[in-house]
């Protein structure tokens, strides 16, 4: 994995989940993002581990999001009208996926960004040819 990575919603969860089925998986891998130069993530992912997690421990998720926005190396990426056009474009454009639209945001971001490697647990970023 290189020093640059985007952080998804199934790698959250998984690590503020301890009933998770990837809990223990996402503990061991914890330390790549302790230690990467660079981790990517955007607002969509966040609320989606808000959304995710409602019924969980909500004090548990705002700080951990309250966390992102203060962490040196965390980069969160702004869910701007170019931005959401950009993954609606990948979206309707990738017809034969079943790729969610938070995903294509996700894409249209690693590739602006070029990165390569994702904490994730979701299949769909290795279809799209990210390392996951």
């Amino acid at each position: 994995m290189s020093n640059r990575l985007f952080l998804d919603t199934t790698f959250i969860q998984a690590i503020l989940n301890r009933r998770d089925q990837y809990h223990q998986s996402a503990l061991k891998i914890l330390p790549l993002m302790k230690n990467a130069q660079e981790i990517w993530t955007t607002e969509a992912i966040l609320m989606e581990v808000g959304n995710a997690l409602s019924k969980f421990d909500r004090l548990k998720v705002v700080s951990f999001i309250k966390q992102c926005y203060t962490t040196e190396n965390i980069k969160i990426v702004n869910i701007s009208s170019d931005v959401f056009r950009e993954g609606l474009n990948l979206y309707k454009s990738r017809q034969d996926k079943e790729w969610g639209l938070i995903d294509c945001i996700s894409f249209s971001v690693m590739v602006k960004q070029n990165i390569t490697d994702a904490l994730t647990t979701d299949h769909h970023f290795a279809q799209a040819g990210f390392n996951a």
